[in-house]
C-alpha cells in the first residue's frame, strides 16, 4: 500500500472553507448565474436567528392556521417550492464543499492523465493493492490499447453518464478491457459497464429507482434502496469482472479526509459496498454522518477524488457538471462540449439531489450522448485507440523482473 502525506489544514481554515463552500453553491440563485454577493455583515447572529425563526415558523404554521380547501388546492408559492429538507440541505452543502475543493485543485484527481502515484504524492491518496495485484497490473498496462475513462461524482444525474457510456460503446472507445474509474455515481457506472448490462436496461432501472424515491422520499433511504437495486441488477460474478479494471474512489476519515482507491474486490457484495460507500453523502444517503467500509470510517469519494485516475497511461475525464463552472481544465467530456440548450447549473444540482421526472432522465441521457459525440469528433477513435498487440517474450521477461 502506497502512502503519502499532505499539509494539515488548521481548524480556522476549515471553518473558512465551509463558509466559502456555501457561497459557491450554484443553486443559491434562481438563475444560472453566480449569486450576487451580499453586503458585508458585522455579525452572524441576525442570519442565524433569521434561519431559526424561518425553521420555527415553517413547522408551527400548520398548527397555527389551517389552510382553507381553496388554498390547499391552489398551486404552492415559489418560496414553498424552493424549500428543501434538512437532508437535502446537507447534500447541497457537501456538493458545495466538494466544488470548492475541486476548484482549488485538491479534489479532482489531477490534470490531464496524472498517474495514481502522482495523485498520491499531491493529495495523500491511499491505494489499496497487494503485491500480486501490482504485478498483474504491470502486465495489463502493457496490453492496454487506448485511454481509460474516469467518471465524476454526479448524484442522481446518473443518466448523463449512461448516455456518455453508450456513445463511447457505439464509437468503439469502450471495450471489455478499457480501464475505468469513478467516484459516487461515477463509481456505479463503472460497475455497470464492467457487469455487461446494457445502458438502456440500466436507464430503465434508474427510472424505477427515481419513481420509488419520488413516491416514498429520497433522503435517508436512498442508500438502502440503491443497494437493493444493485444487488438485483448486477451479476453474481461482478467482482471478477471488476478486479483490476475499475477503480472506486472513497474518502477515508481519520484525523483528516484522505482519498482511498480500491480496485480489488472479494465478492459481488464487496463491489456494491464499495460503490455505495463512494456515494455516501453524509446525512443524505442514510441518517448518519458516515459509514464503514472494510473497517474504515468513510464518506463520498467525490470529496477527495472527484474524477480519479485510471490504470491506463492516459485518462479521459468525464464530468456531469459544467467543467468551466467548477473551474476545471483538461476535462474531456462535460456539458461544456455542447453548451446550447442546456439546463441551468441550478437545475443540474437540484436534479443531482432530488429525482427528476422520466422525461428529464431521458433528456439527461441524450445530453450525455451528444456531449460524448462532440468529444469523439475531436478525438477520432483511430487516433485514440490503437490496434491490440499481444505481449512479446521481452514484455513477459520484463514483467517477471519487476
Amino acid at each position: 500500500m502506497l502512502r503519502a502525506t499532505t499539509r494539515l489544514v488548521a481548524g480556522g481554515r476549515r471553518r473558512a472553507l465551509l463558509m466559502v463552500a456555501v457561497s459557491l453553491l450554484p443553486f443559491s440563485s434562481t438563475s444560472g448565474l453566480p449569486p450576487k454577493p451580499n453586503p458585508p455583515s458585522t455579525s452572524a447572529r441576525p442570519l442565524r436567528h433569521g434561519l431559526l425563526r424561518r425553521l420555527t415558523l415553517s413547522r408551527a404554521a400548520p398548527e397555527e392556521q389551517q389552510p382553507s380547501p381553496a388554498e390547499a388546492a391552489a398551486p404552492a408559492p415559489a418560496e414553498a417550492e424552493e424549500r428543501r429538507s434538512l437532508a437535502v440541505r446537507t447534500g447541497e452543502l457537501f456538493l458545495g464543499l466538494a466544488a470548492l475543493l475541486v476548484r482549488s485543485g485538491r479534489g479532482w484527481g489531477g490534470k490531464g492523465a496524472a498517474a495514481v502515484e502522482e495523485v498520491e504524492a499531491r493529495d495523500g491518496v491511499i491505494w489499496e493493492q497487494r503485491a500480486e495485484d501490482v504485478e498483474a497490473e504491470i502486465g495489463r498496462r502493457r496490453e492496454l490499447v487506448g485511454p481509460g475513462f474516469s467518471f465524476s461524482a454526479a448524484g442522481l444525474l446518473f443518466p448523463y453518464h449512461l448516455g456518455v457510456a453508450q456513445c463511447l460503446f457505439d464509437r468503439g472507445y469502450l471495450t471489455e478491457r478499457t480501464p475505468l474509474a469513478g467516484s459516487s455515481a461515477g463509481a456505479i457506472i463503472c460497475a455497470v459497464i464492467a457487469s455487461g448490462n446494457t445502458m438502456q436496461d440500466t436507464l430503465q432501472v434508474t427510472k424505477d429507482l427515481a419513481d420509488d424515491c419520488r413516491r416514498k422520499g429520497t433522503a435517508f433511504r436512498l442508500g438502502a434502496v440503491l443497494k437493493d437495486v444493485l444487488d438485483r441488477f448486477l451479476p453474481d460474478d461482478l467482482h471478477i469482472r471488476c478486479n483490476g479494471r475499475i477503480r472506486v474512489a472513497i474518502t477515508q476519515l481519520s484525523w483528516r479526509p484522505r482519498g482511498l482507491l480500491v480496485d480489488q474486490f472479494d465478492s459481488k457484495e464487496d463491489v456494491i459496498n464499495a460503490v455505495i460507500t463512494s456515494s455516501f453523502i453524509p446525512g443524505y444517503l442514510a441518517p448518519r454522518p458516515a459509514t464503514y467500509f472494510r473497517n474504515r470510517l468513510c464518506i463520498d469519494g467525490g470529496l477527495t477524488l472527484f474524477m480519479p485516475p485510471t490504470s491506463a497511461s492516459e485518462t479521459v475525464r468525464i464530468c456531469a457538471f459544467p467543467a468551466s463552472r467548477l473551474g476545471l481544465q483538461g476535462i474531456g467530456i462535460s456539458p461544456d462540449c455542447n453548451p446550447e440548450n442546456r439546463a441551468s447549473p441550478r437545475q443540474l444540482f437540484n436534479w443531482a439531489l432530488e429525482p427528476a421526472e422520466d422525461e428529464v432522465l431521458d433528456r439527461l441521457y441524450e445530453l450525455g450522448y451528444q456531449d460524448a459525440a462532440v468529444w469523439a469528433e475531436q478525438s477520432p477513435v483511430d487516433l485514440i485507440v490503437k490496434k491490440e498487440q499481444p505481449l512479446t517474450a521481452k514484455d513477459y521477461e520484463d514483467i517477471n523482473k519487476t
